[in-house]
């Protein structure tokens, strides 16, 4: 299973790396150094459930039901509307409706590529639909996203990214909620044995 992961966030981060640098028009190095199974109960160690950030969520329909989150604190989505929409850093301490949507186009990439190649890796079909943009409290914005989309879900796959924009190193997070039984199925899919 480790080696399958592995293999599938190497190939997300390239794709994910290719389709932004074409977005910004300069290069960026998308790095996904893990990804963990967690129980929707323990996410709050990973980001407290007060912290203010940015979560651009969608639904995943196909084999798998569920929805996938991807999450920015506050001062990293900030930091990483300067560098979309080309600003001084620093500038951006407020979310315009430009701001917003780079972010979800960001989400779109990053949640897209993921997913198609989790799709081709573990031969299994999964849809994502068009995101939506929250601007709260982690757990508040993890309540809404279960509530609506995951109800059932009781584990999460977390999948770490970092983004470096020569010199600046970004850090956000992929959740993938979907139902321990999908998740139990996936981990054990002879496709996925190592």
């Amino acid at each position: 299973m480790r080696n399958k992961m592995q293999e599938i966030n190497k190939k997300a981060a390239m794709k994910a790396s290719e389709a932004l640098s074409k977005l910004i028009d300069r290069p960026v190095n998308v790095t996904i150094p893990g990804a963990e199974v967690k129980k929707v109960q323990e996410l709050s160690p990973v980001i407290d459930s007060e912290d203010i950030v940015a979560g651009i969520h969608m639904s995943v329909t196909g084999d798998l039901t569920g929805a996938a989150l991807l999450i920015f604190p506050k001062e990293t989505a900030f930091t990483l509307c300067d560098l979309l929409v080309k600003r001084k850093p620093g500038t951006t301490r407020k979310l315009s409706k430009l701001d917003k949507s780079a972010l979800k186009e960001v989400g779109n990439i990053l949640s897209g590529n993921y997913l198609a190649v989790m799709s081709n890796t573990l031969k299994i079909k999964l849809i994502e639909h068009v995101p939506d943009f929250s601007f709260d409290m982690f757990g508040a914005i993890v309540s809404q996203i279960i509530s609506k989309f995951a109800q059932e879900a009781e584990k999460t796959l977390i999948i770490e990214i970092e983004f470096a924009f020569k010199p600046i190193k970004i850090k956000g997070y992929l959740f993938l909620l979907f139902m321990m039984k999908d998740i139990d199925a996936i981990l054990e899919s002879p496709t996925v044995a190592d």
